[in-house]
């Protein structure tokens, strides 16, 4: 499963995979991952507290876990987590192994997971026993018995687990030495695919897949945008299951080599304990818990030194009252790419014609324009290229000859750039991913015999 990125140019960036083996023989023993206080509430477990060499020798163990239970090199995995150190574990034990992570949202309830598997042929489901109120391993099982997909297996964390559930917490907890690995072999491993996410569109959901340099370019938008380094702290309060959430909290944190910690929803009390109790120096999240954190005075730390302000509705977005430190606002345009915006003399924003890299004078990294129609279109190396065909609309958006991707965001032509003017898909249809009803057509898609045309790009056993 490679993509086609012939045409971008550019040095190839480390893999996800590299970045986390670099972080942990440079800063090994340092602390880097950290679990909200509050996890019990949330999902199985004490919160955690890991190094890089503990996460990167977890990894190892859940790779080696795959590679015990025979699945092909490439298959599709589903998996579906909190806002927890085990989920980003297993997206990057998935990576290690040779496979490709489909990361489910949130939201979606076992019967949407099974269907979601079905589409992808994926070959296994991972998931946790407790994921807040809900305990999804003992439908998921019933439903995988009864469906039409080839999943091996279904894998979690967590202790007490109903039978046939395959356990990896112990890749955590007690992770054996020597785990087998299988590491990509291809030419130019950073054009592999490597995780999957779910958007929207008014006839349904579709997947997106991004390969590690399109993952890579995502997070380097905000890491550059707010300066992070390896010595920051950063805060990410949003879900490992979209484009936003992943770039925000798990890539960005395997580019800057920084220590990350992690919030589960948004709990104002919380919030401010581990802002404080981690001396947190970055937070990156949406424009509407900055709007409730500003308000409920949570940014105060004297160790605070910038904020990214995520903003899913850009065309509602207004200038906030006073941060105590610089704020850095984003557009999230669904699954197809994060935005730098720059505040307009009206009170909104504007998206700029070109994000250069650093600043530089020579290195474009992503384009705006405004098609014919009045869309924005994108273009640039974080905007996956992937098998999208415009005969297959209904589950993808389209890509030029030229590589600019359609957002179905109206827009205007500003005189300093580009102003979003409206939903993306009209008032009331704004297609956030991780807001999922049922996959519409899944049983047709499944009776036709085409699980969808990630289906086939994944290449699956």
């Amino acid at each position: 499963m490679t993509s086609n990125s012939s045409s971008r140019i550019g040095t190839a960036p480390p893999t996800l995979d590299l970045l986390l083996r670099q972080n942990a023989q440079r800063y090994g023993d340092l602390l880097a991952l950290i679990d909200a206080p509050d996890r019990p509430l949330w999902a199985d477990g004490a919160p955690r507290r890991l190094s890089w060499s503990q996460v990167d020798t977890a990894v190892s163990a859940v790779a080696g876990r795959f590679f015990e239970m025979g699945l092909p090199s490439e298959s599709v995995v589903c998996i579906q987590g909190l806002n927890v150190t085990d989920t980003l574990i297993a997206l990057m034990g998935c990576i290690r192994a040779g496979l490709v992570a489909a990361i489910v949202p949130v939201d979606y309830v076992p019967g949407e997971i099974v269907a979601l598997a079905e589409r992808l042929n994926a070959k296994a489901i991972l998931s946790a026993r407790k994921m807040g109120q809900e305990q999804p391993l003992r439908p998921l099982r019933h439903l995988v018995d009864e469906s039409i997909a080839d999943i091996r297996f279904i894998g979690a964390f967590g202790a007490d687990l109903p039978g046939g559930t395959v356990s990896f917490e112990d890749c955590i907890g007690f992770p054996k030495s020597g785990a087998i690995t299988r590491l990509s072999r291809r030419e130019r491993p950073e054009d592999s695919l490597a995780i999957m996410t779910v958007d929207r569109d008014p006839d349904g959901a579709f997947v997106i897949a991004r390969n590690h340099r399109e993952w890579h370019a995502a997070a380097a938008i905000l890491v550059d945008g707010i300066g992070l380094s390896r010595q920051s702290r950063l805060l990410s309060p949003m879900a490992p299951s979209s484009l936003a959430g992943l770039a925000s909290g798990m890539v960005a944190w395997l580019v800057a080599g920084c220590q990350l910690v992690l919030h589960q929803a948004f709990d104002a009390t919380v919030f401010a304990v581990q802002m404080n109790m981690h001396a947190v120096s970055h937070v990156i999240l949406p424009d509407l818990a900055l709007q409730a954190g500003l308000a409920e005075g949570l940014f105060g730390g004297r160790k605070l030194e910038r904020i990214a302000s995520l903003a899913r509705e850009p065309h509602r977005s207004v200038a906030l009252p006073q941060a105590p430190c610089p704020v850095q606002h984003f557009a999230v345009l669904g699954e197809i790419g994060i935005v730098p915006m720059l505040a307009a003399g009206d009170g909104g924003f504007l998206l700029p014609n070109q994000v250069r890299a650093g600043g530089s004078e020579q290195s474009t990294i992503l384009e705006t324009v405004v098609e014919d129609g009045g869309h924005l279109a994108l273009r640039g190396e974080q905007i996956p290229l992937v098998g999208f065909d415009i005969s297959d609309r209904d589950l993808s958006y389209p890509v030029s000859l030229d590589d600019w991707v359609t957002t179905f965001y109206p827009v205007e032509p500003a005189e300093d750039g580009i102003r979003i003017t409206g939903a993306r898909f009209g008032d009331g249809a704004d297609g956030a991913a991780g807001q999922s009803p049922a996959l519409a057509g899944s049983e047709q898609a499944a009776n036709n015999g085409d699980h969808s045309r990630v289906h086939a790009l994944a290449g699956a056993a």
